[in-house]
């Protein structure tokens, strides 16, 4: 595991907040969607092995070590962890990459024994570069992208279809888990920070540059990604960070200022609603119509829960922001957020459970398989670049 880090909880000025991922990573203060400011000292380089053990305490990270292999990591052995092939019975690492791959945003997968985790580092004048992880239920290894892709934010997939989605307005799509990626573009150079579809050839993704343009939604019918028009916010917003929905015409969208947009199909449109806050909202989560939880919060905690008639927010002071929400089937809600906060939210609840996730850093995604896993990513995203990336696995 990479050494704790002392990350501050004081509350940043919003132009520093805001400067965490722009177009590009241009004008990059902090890493990520955290809240923490940023200190003097920067995250301690790890070893590029990035091989995590089951004690936590362990895997020291060594400073200066990047060589010829830099760019990528390599696998771990997850179910190692124990020493029986069961897997840990809380949060633990699973993997841990370096400065060559960066930090992850998301992880995604269709089962088990096949998962996707995607990731980004800045590299200067604005530029980013991406990467891709894959799962094959025993170990991570690094996978193929197009040349020249940068940071990916997001990964999700319906049927046999895969979409990536990241900066400059970047689409990959796959058909299958073999083969190449094929590069695709909405028409906006504005980073994409989510994606859901209701059906292969009906995908959604969101995004915006989070300073000073309009939030974005592009559409993709199976062919072709299309811009599509968004009515203009009510408050000064400038981005949607994730989506979610129960189907075509039941979509969600949740971002800057507490932005709250609803698709309720092609006669009604995207419309915006109260979202109960006027905090930032990251991600959003939920298993039906009357059963939806969006998140986010840059120093303090914020949930919003929808019960099939009005959306009501309220604010968890014992975490520092929160990024990513997964939601079981049975409505059990797992939230991630910042210096290494995590926790469940039970059914219809709007408290926290905390849990210890085991490491320091900023956690931006989670997802899982009820009553098997529970994956959640991150890296070191509270503090200034270069990054360092971390996965957790937690069973169940």
């Amino acid at each position: 595991m990479i050494p704790a880090v002392r990350i501050t909880s004081t509350a940043c000025p919003r132009s520093r907040v805001r400067a965490t991922r722009g177009i590009g990573w241009a004008g990059v203060l902090v890493g990520g969607l955290g809240s923490a400011c940023v200190g003097d000292d920067g995250p301690a380089a790890q070893d590029t092995t990035g091989v995590a053990t089951g004690d936590a305490g362990t895997a020291e990270a060594t400073a200066g070590t990047a060589e010829a292999t830099a760019g990528t990591a390599d696998t771990v052995d997850t179910a190692a962890d124990t020493g029986t092939g069961e897997p840990p019975p809380a949060w633990g690492p699973s993997l841990d990459v370096d400065q060559a791959v960066g930090a992850f945003f998301s992880v995604w997968g269709p089962e088990p024994s096949l998962v996707y985790a995607v990731a980004g580092q800045p590299t200067g004048g604005g530029l980013s570069e991406g990467a891709l992880y894959r799962f094959d239920g025993a170990r991570w290894s690094p996978q193929p992208l197009p040349a020249g892709i940068p940071a990916l934010n997001w990964v999700f997939g319906v049927g046999s279809r895969r979409v990536l989605v990241g900066d400059f307005g970047v689409i990959l799509v796959r058909d299958g888990d073999e083969g190449e990626w094929t590069q695709h573009g909405c028409g906006t150079i504005l980073p994409l920070w989510g994606v859901w579809g209701a059906a292969a050839d009906d995908v959604w993704a969101v995004g915006g540059d989070g300073f000073h343009r309009d939030p974005v939604a592009c559409h993709f019918d199976g062919i072709t990604w299309t811009l599509v028009e968004l009515p203009e916010p009510s408050m000064e917003s400038h981005a949607l960070y994730k989506i979610w929905g129960t189907a075509a015409d039941d979509v969600w969208a949740v971002g800057d200022e507490g932005l709250l947009m609803h698709y309720g199909g092609e006669l009604e449109g995207w419309t915006e609603l109260p979202s109960g806050t006027e905090f930032d909202l990251i991600s959003v989560w939920g298993t039906g119509p009357d059963e939806v939880l969006a998140v986010g919060g840059r120093t303090t905690g914020v949930l919003s829960r929808f019960d099939g008639a009005q959306w009501t927010a309220v604010e968890v002071p014992a975490l520092a922001g929160l990024n990513g929400v997964w939601m079981a089937p049975d409505g059990t809600a797992t939230v991630v957020g910042p210096q290494g906060g995590a926790g469940v939210v039970a059914t219809g609840a709007m408290t926290v459970e905390l849990e210890d996730s085991g490491t320091p850093l900023a956690l931006h995604g989670v997802f899982g398989f009820p009553a098997v896993a529970r994956w959640a990513v991150g890296g070191s995203l509270d503090m200034a670049p270069p990054h360092v990336g971390v996965i957790l696995h937690r069973a169940p």
